[in-house]
């Protein structure tokens, strides 16, 4: 994609582009991932010109002729749970915990698990109305202080990791509890989910208000639009969910609410990855396929968006839902030279030989290295014995190899080996046709 986009760029875009691609950061990647692809598919079906100026603005999508109507403009964002879920204050809150407790105890952050706590009621708004108000009690505000520092390290100290530890001040409040192993990505948790208690407070509506700050430049006559994708958001994974007592707000309710706010705001189309069955446990019969949802001022009329499916259409089929793929890049997953994602081996036997398809990167990562031989089996063969050992102990070795290349959403291709028969690989045995015996 970033090649065939090419002639749309200036080095300067292609350079700012390839940076935030490989950025080790989700919430760089994944945004310009869903800008390179919806630009990608735009120059399928109409003309595009890339971060036209406008005043002091450069919005990220212009076409002259997307839509029917008129000229159009569109920027691209992509929501996470990343501040809706408060996972961000939370980690942050954790990473400094697990500096001062390394300080006390060597190693000892590998082992804590964070439980933070939560708050909920109703509350009274600037107008005297009532609503219902919930919150994490974690703060961008907390920082390491003397009394924490000090129950940490009689914690620690004294062995009394059997049992939680509780903490609470004014900007966390907080159970810590030491467990046998915890993994990085996932040593933090609280009860409340990522949804929207407020129609404006949140950080959809927050990004969408800073999109539309960068369209206000666009010349009259000229349509404005909102390309969002789904990085693993809540408010995208049910975007018509109703709450019948509305304490919390839907994906579709709080669009909407910000479309009645700007009005110069034409349209906002979501792009999401779902199962094409809902409810489907066999997912190998359920792919992924991308979802539109698209909202539009309720005063435009004959504002035809149909194009729109096209875009959808045109976008290759999605390998990762937007939960996973914001995990993968959390581990580096992504990164040109991590562990590639191995096509699974398959075997079949004939009368005289036996063929293996095996990845071509598994058992190049192997030769290089990178894979141990337990490795190896335990990614391709699923813990059975290695193919090539079980062939060389019945005396077969490879006669023939053969490549068969995958498309590129595979990332990997098959290698084919044949095994046949060899006398120089196994003990001699009788032959196959002895003299029968003289009659008597």
């Amino acid at each position: 994609m970033l090649n065939e986009l090419g002639p749309w760029l200036v080095r300067s875009k292609a350079t700012d582009l390839l940076k935030r691609l490989e950025n080790v950061s989700a919430d760089q990647a994944i945004p310009a991932e869903f800008e390179l692809a919806l630009s990608w598919a735009l120059t399928k079906v109409a003309r595009l010109e890339i971060d036209r100026p406008m005043g002091n603005r450069t919005p990220d999508i212009y076409s002259p002729d997307l839509l029917s109507s008129a000229p159009v403009s569109v920027d691209v964002a992509a929501i996470s749970d990343a501040l809706l879920s408060g996972q961000a204050f939370m980690r942050r809150a954790a990473k400094i915990i697990n500096r001062t407790c390394d300080e006390i105890l060597t190693g000892s952050s590998a082992h804590l698990h964070y439980t933070f706590q939560e708050r909920s009621g109703y509350v009274r708004d600037e107008f005297g109305r009532t609503r219902f108000d919930r919150r994490r009690l974690i703060t961008k505000s907390f920082q390491m202080d003397p009394q924490l520092r000090l129950a940490l390290a009689a914690w620690l100290k004294n062995r009394s990791t059997d049992h939680p530890l509780h903490w609470a001040g004014k900007d966390i409040k907080v159970t810590i509890s030491w467990r046998d192993y915890v993994h990085p990505q996932s040593n933090t948790f609280c009860t409340m989910p990522s949804l929207a208690y407020d129609l404006r407070e949140n950080p959809l509506y927050q990004v969408l208000k800073s999109k539309s700050d960068q369209l206000q430049n666009v010349s009259n006559g000229a349509h404005r639009g909102v390309f969002l994708g789904d990085a693993g958001c809540q408010l995208f994974n049910d975007i018509y969910r109703v709450d019948r007592v509305n304490n919390t707000f839907s994906g579709q309710q709080v669009i909407e609410t910000f479309l009645a706010d700007e009005s110069t705001i034409d349209f906002v189309a979501v792009f999401s990855v779902k199962r094409a069955m809902t409810g489907s446990r066999d997912s190998s019969k359920n792919p992924r396929i991308w979802h539109l949802y698209v909202f539009e001022q309720k005063s435009q009329k004959n504002l035809d968006l149909s194009c729109l499916m096209h875009l959808r259409d045109i976008l290759p089929a999605p390998y990762l839902s937007g939960y996973e793929a914001r995990s993968w890049h959390e581990q580096g997953m992504f990164s040109a030279q991590a562990r590639g994602r191995y096509l699974p081996t398959s075997m079949s036997i004939g009368k005289q030989s036996m063929t293996v398809r095996i990845s071509g990167r598994a058992l190049q990562e192997l030769m290089a290295g990178r894979l141990t031989v337990k490795e190896f089996e335990n990614w391709t063969v699923g813990g059975r014995p290695n193919p090539f050992e079980q062939q060389l102990a019945l005396g077969w070795t490879i006669s023939s190899v053969s490549y068969e290349p995958k498309d590129a959403s595979a990332d990997d291709d098959y290698l084919i080996f044949t095994f046949k028969d060899d006398p120089a690989a196994a003990a001699l045995r009788l032959p196959d046709e002895l003299r029968i015996k003289d009659a008597k």
